[in-house]
C-alpha cells in the first residue's frame, strides 16, 4: 500500500463528497436485522492509502463519522474500501455497488482489539 500526494489530493474531496452525499450509512444495532439509511453530518479522513488486488485498484479511507439520526448525533469510526480508477492524473471511484463499509470498534483498549460492524444501510 502506498500514499501519493496526488492520489491523496485527488481522492479525498471525491471520497469525502460521495460519504457526505450518497453512500447509504445506517447505524448499527445487532438487535435489529434492518438498518434503515440515516444522513450523514460529518466525515473526516484521517487515513488513506491506495493498494492494488487483482488488478483492480482500491482507495482504503478511515476517519470519524457522525450520523444525523433522529435521536441525536451517532458517532464512530468508519474504513471504507472503495474500488478506484485512474484517469490521467486524477483518480474517480469506480462501481460504487463494490464499496465495502464497515464500523471499527474497539473492544479492548488495552490490548488494541477492535471488532468491525456493518455499516451499510439495507433498507
Amino acid at each position: 500500500m502506498s500514499t501519493e500526494p496526488k492520489f491523496a489530493e485527488s481522492l479525498s474531496p471525491t471520497i469525502s463528497r460521495f460519504v457526505l452525499e450518497e453512500l447509504p450509512l445506517a447505524v448499527y444495532d445487532p438487535n435489529q436485522p434492518r438498518r434503515t439509511r440515516v444522513p450523514v453530518a460529518s466525515f473526516a479522513i484521517e487515513f488513506l492509502e491506495k493498494d492494488e488486488i487483482d488488478g483492480r485498484l482500491l482507495a482504503c479511507a478511515a476517519g470519524p463519522v457522525v450520523l444525523d439520526t433522529p435521536q441525536g448525533p451517532w458517532e464512530n469510526h468508519l474504513r471504507l474500501y472503495i474500488p478506484i480508477e485512474q484517469d490521467g492524473p486524477s483518480y474517480c471511484i469506480g462501481n460504487p455497488q463494490d464499496i465495502r463499509a464497515a464500523y471499527v470498534v474497539i473492544t479492548d483498549e488495552e490490548a488494541g482489539t477492535c471488532k468491525e460492524t456493518a455499516a451499510l444501510a439495507n433498507t
